[in-house]
């Protein structure tokens, strides 16, 4: 099949071709789709590049190698999410001793206020909330999932979820708080509210 036949293909359809064995391109069609949200994820999670590649790369070899588990229930995205959350889990534990890295404080957090002091303050901000609740911000706040869909990625209750989302918002209006290290805004729940991606 043409490269271009299946990239007019669902995602279900696509691992189903490549299940199959009917398409081995569908798998390098699904990555093309789906890297460049999954590498923004876990930047935006583990705050650096080499961190978000590695955690990448690790997301495709594993839907590579296990496709075969996918088993249709829900939408392959909140597979691929799960994964990506996992993957970024799993190094940002191997990498908890480690010293950060200097181009941690690059992450390109969308603007809210215009001004580079303010990307900064918010991508230093997240990176001090606790893993699971700057996952379920980001998922939520950048890029726009609902709570059962994080609560899917996460593996945690829908309870669970909303609770870590106030929890780290209500942590990141505190650190952004006028008076506080870096904050410039004011201290309400809106502001600690990120600026979603656009898909």
């Amino acid at each position: 099949m043409w490269i271009a036949d299946l990239e007019a293909l669902s995602d279900d359809e696509l691992v189903r071709r490549f299940v199959a064995g009917e398409a081995d391109d569908a798998v390098d069609v699904l990555i093309r789709r789906h890297q460049d949200r999954v590498f923004g994820i876990a930047y935006r999670i583990l705050g650096n590049r080499a961190d978000a590649l590695d955690a990448a790369q690790e997301v495709f070899v594993v839907v590579f190698r296990k496709a075969k588990s996918f088993r249709h229930q829900s939408a392959f995205t909140t597979w691929l999410y799960r994964l990506t959350v996992n993957a970024c889990t799993d190094l940002h534990r191997r990498r908890a001793r480690q010293p950060l890295p200097a181009e941690a404080l690059e992450a390109p957090i969308p603007d809210t206020a215009g001004a580079t002091d303010d990307r900064l303050a918010i991508a230093q901000a997240l990176k001090e909330l606790p893993l699971d609740q700057r996952t379920a911000v980001i998922l939520r706040d950048l890029y726009g999932l609902s709570y059962g869909e994080i609560a899917a990625a996460t593996s945690a209750a829908v309870g669970t979820v909303k609770s870590r989302i106030s929890r780290g918002r209500d942590s990141l209006a505190a650190a952004l708080a006028p008076g506080s290290e870096g904050g410039r805004t004011e201290p309400t729940r809106s502001n600690a509210r990120l600026t979603r991606k656009k898909p």
